[in-house]
C-alpha cells in the first residue's frame, strides 16, 4: 500500500529539485512467431525521457534472447495521485 503525502516533496519543489513522479505506461510487445502481449506498468521518472529509458532497460532485460522486438507505446502519462476514493468503493466494498 502506498500513501501519498503531497507535503513530503513540497520543499524539494521549492528548491527546484527535479522530483521523480510515477508514470502509467501501456505498451504492446510484438514478438516474431508469437502473439502480441499488452502490458501496463508504473515507472518512476522526472520526465518522459527518463521513463522511456527505464522502459527500454526493462524490455532489454526481459527479452534479452530475442533478435527482434517491436514495441508500441499506447499510453504514457503521469499518474495523478489525487483520486476520488468514492469511485472505487461503495459501502466499503471494491466496485470495478
Amino acid at each position: 500500500m502506498m500513501a501519498y503525502i503531497p507535503e513530503e516533496r513540497e520543499e524539494e519543489r521549492r528548491e527546484g529539485a527535479q522530483v521523480d513522479r510515477e508514470w502509467l505506461v501501456e505498451y504492446i510487445v510484438e514478438l516474431p512467431e508469437d502473439n502480441s502481449i499488452r502490458m501496463v506498468t508504473i515507472l518512476r521518472g522526472a520526465q518522459m525521457a527518463d521513463v522511456q529509458g527505464r522502459l527500454y532497460d526493462i524490455l532489454r532485460a526481459q527479452y534479452a534472447s530475442e533478435t527482434r522486438l517491436d514495441v508500441t507505446v499506447v499510453r504514457m502519462e503521469p499518474v495523478d495521485m489525487r483520486t476520488d476514493v468514492a469511485l472505487f468503493e461503495i459501502g466499503g466494498t471494491y466496485q470495478p
